[in-house]
C-alpha cells in the first residue's frame, strides 16, 4: 500500500524531469548542428528564429505523447484591460533597465566580449525591419511559452518550492543564452528569468509577458543600432 500510493503520488516525476531535459538538450543540438552549417549571421538569423518553432514542436510532442499533460500547467488569468497594460508596462522597464547592465560595464572600461551580440545587431541594421519583428515575435512567443509556460510549472511541481523552480529555470533560460558572448551578457537572461519567473506564478498571466518580451526586443533592436 504504501509503494502503490508513493509511486501514484510521483507517478508524474519521471516525465516531467525528462522533459525538461530534452528541453535543454534539444535546443544545444538543434543549434550546434545548425551552426555548422550556417556562419553567415544573416541568413542565420532567420534558420534561427525557424529553429525556435521547431523546438516549441518538438516539446509540444512530447507533451502530448509522452506527458499527456497539458501543455501549461497553470491555467491562465484574465485581467483587466488598465491590469494587463500596467503589467506590460512595469515588466518592459525592468527588461530595459537589465538590458542596459552592460553598457554600465563598458562605461567601467570592462571588457563584454560580446561579438555575437555585435554582428547580430548589424545584421539587424542591414534587413530591418523584418528580421527585428521576426525575432521579436518569435523570441517572445517561443521563449516564453516553453521557460515560463512550460518548464516553470513542472519545477515548482518538483521541487515545492516556488524561489528553487524560479532559481533553477533562471538559470537554464541563461545558461542557453550562451551565445551571447560573456558572463556579463548571460546575466541578463537570468534576471530576466527571476522577474518574470516569479511574475507569471504570481498572477499567471503568460500574455502579459509575451507582450511585454515582444515589444522590449522590438524596441532595443531599434535603439541598438
Amino acid at each position: 500500500m504504501i509503494l502503490q500510493k508513493y509511486l501514484a503520488e510521483n507517478e508524474f516525476k519521471a516525465p516531467f524531469i525528462v522533459g525538461i531535459i530534452l528541453t535543454v538538450t534539444l535546443k544545444l543540438i538543434l543549434y550546434s548542428v545548425a551552426s555548422l552549417s550556417i556562419p553567415d549571421y544573416l541568413p542565420w538569423g532567420y534558420v534561427s528564429r525557424g529553429l525556435l518553432w521547431f523546438w516549441l514542436l518538438l516539446i509540444w510532442l512530447y507533451v502530448h505523447y509522452i506527458e499527456k499533460k497539458p501543455f501549461f500547467l497553470l491555467k491562465e488569468n484574465k485581467y483587466p484591460f488598465w491590469f494587463f497594460i500596467w503589467g506590460v508596462s512595469v515588466l518592459m522597464v525592468i527588461f530595459f533597465v537589465v538590458n542596459y547592465i552592460p553598457y554600465l560595464f563598458s562605461l567601467m572600461q570592462m571588457s563584454l566580449a560580446d561579438t555575437h551580440v555585435q554582428a547580430e545587431m548589424t545584421a539587424y541594421q542591414h534587413e530591418r525591419p523584418l528580421l527585428l519583428i521576426i525575432t521579436s515575435i518569435s523570441a517572445g512567443i517561443v521563449e516564453e511559452s516553453i521557460f515560463r509556460g512550460y518548464m516553470l510549472p513542472r519545477l515548482h511541481s518538483l521541487l515545492n518550492k516556488q524561489w528553487a523552480a524560479v532559481l533553477i529555470g533562471a538559470v537554464l533560460y541563461a545558461a542557453l543564452h550562451y551565445t551571447y558572448g560573456s558572463w556579463i551578457n548571460m546575466l541578463i537572461p537570468f534576471l530576466i528569468g527571476i522577474v518574470f519567473g516569479f511574475y507569471y506564478l504570481k498572477y499567471k498571466s503568460l500574455a502579459i509577458l509575451i507582450v511585454a518580451h515582444i515589444f522590449t526586443l522590438l524596441i532595443l533592436g531599434v535603439l541598438l543600432v
